[in-house]
């Protein structure tokens, strides 16, 4: 990819996605009332979402700046991780507010559908905690293999410290097989947890819609609207989570099998429309942001309107 077609590509997504992020801040820490405000445990997770948000693709401009200075090539991968750190924690908290709404929609009939609906709040509070720390697990992970397929270096000083450097390349190897391993395998129970919540939710509306066509009830609730869109916005969430994760997947085995390393400009572009898409959902879900919007260019109409009356 050329420069001219990264720069059209990504620089309009960039910025409308910092932008838009910010703006969700905003809506979160200065509400319209006090009804608008969001509770938890939906905050801690639309606050991780989008602060991670806006982290990762601030530490994406910077690496893309630094590149094109010509800075140290240990320097840009530091930021690369950083920044790959802060998307997979993006991802997994779209996972999780997918599962929180499923519990808030899908009436509870089992015992363990019931527990978790009366128990929701620690129970997210919970998997924040467990999230951060196998997300620190990943960005250990993407460290030692920073280190050990770049910077590790046998010494030859000595046979002894020859066999010592060999036994200590075999334990971090081990180490790291494991780590990457335990890695994928949360990646794989995140997807899961994502089909079986948005499933879930599409299967319980689909009855829903039905019954209230054969009792000759109308759509037009605004709890049921609202459902339907938070759903939706679910189902593309979900789809745009399996398309990167398949793309992650892909550029993995790509590395590790093939050995086949993919441009910077390529994997940048990807995580970038991903976090697009998650940003229009996130508008388009939360009706505080919404009216937030709506509010504001109401304000803006009336005070435009006024000055041109005077």
């Amino acid at each position: 990819m050329n420069l001219l077609t990264f720069l059209l590509i990504n620089g309009p997504a960039v910025i409308l996605n910092i932008v838009a992020n910010a703006f969700y801040i905003f809506c979160m820490v200065s509400p319209r009332c006090s009804s608008d405000r969001i509770k938890q445990p939906l905050k801690i997770l639309l606050g991780s979402l989008i602060c991670c948000t806006i982290t990762c693709l601030v530490f994406f401009t910077v690496m893309f700046l630094f590149q094109l200075l010509g800075e140290s090539y240990m320097f840009i991968r530091t930021l690369n991780l950083v920044s790959l750190f802060c998307l997979c924690s993006s991802m997994t908290s779209s996972v999780w507010l997918n599962f929180f709404y499923c519990t808030q929609i899908v009436p509870a009939k089992r015992a363990l559908s019931i527990w978790i609906k009366n128990n929701i709040k620690p129970i997210i509070y919970s998997i924040w905690v467990i999230e951060r720390i196998y997300n620190l697990l990943g960005f250990t992970v993407m460290s030692l293999e920073l280190v050990y397929f770049d910077e590790f270096e046998f010494s030859h000083n000595s046979t002894v410290d020859y066999v010592y450097s060999v036994y200590l390349a075999d334990i971090f190897f081990d180490v790291y097989i494991i780590m990457i391993s335990l890695e994928k395998a949360h990646f794989l129970f995140c997807l899961c947890v994502m089909v079986m919540s948005s499933g879930s939710t599409v299967a319980y509306l689909c009855r829903h819609m039905r019954r209230m066509t054969a009792n000759g009830q109308a759509f037009f609730s605004s709890r049921f609207r609202g459902q339907v869109r938070v759903t939706i916005t679910g189902i593309l969430q979900g789809i745009l989570f399996m398309i990167c994760a398949a793309w992650a997947s892909y550029t993995y085995l790509a590395h590790m099998v093939l050995e086949t390393n993919f441009k910077q400009d390529i994997y940048i572009t990807v995580a970038n429309l991903y976090m697009l898409g998650t940003t229009f959902n996130l508008g388009a879900g939360q009706a505080v942001f919404r009216q937030k919007a709506a509010d504001i260019w109401l304000r803006a109409t009336k005070v435009q309107q006024s000055e041109q009356g005077g």
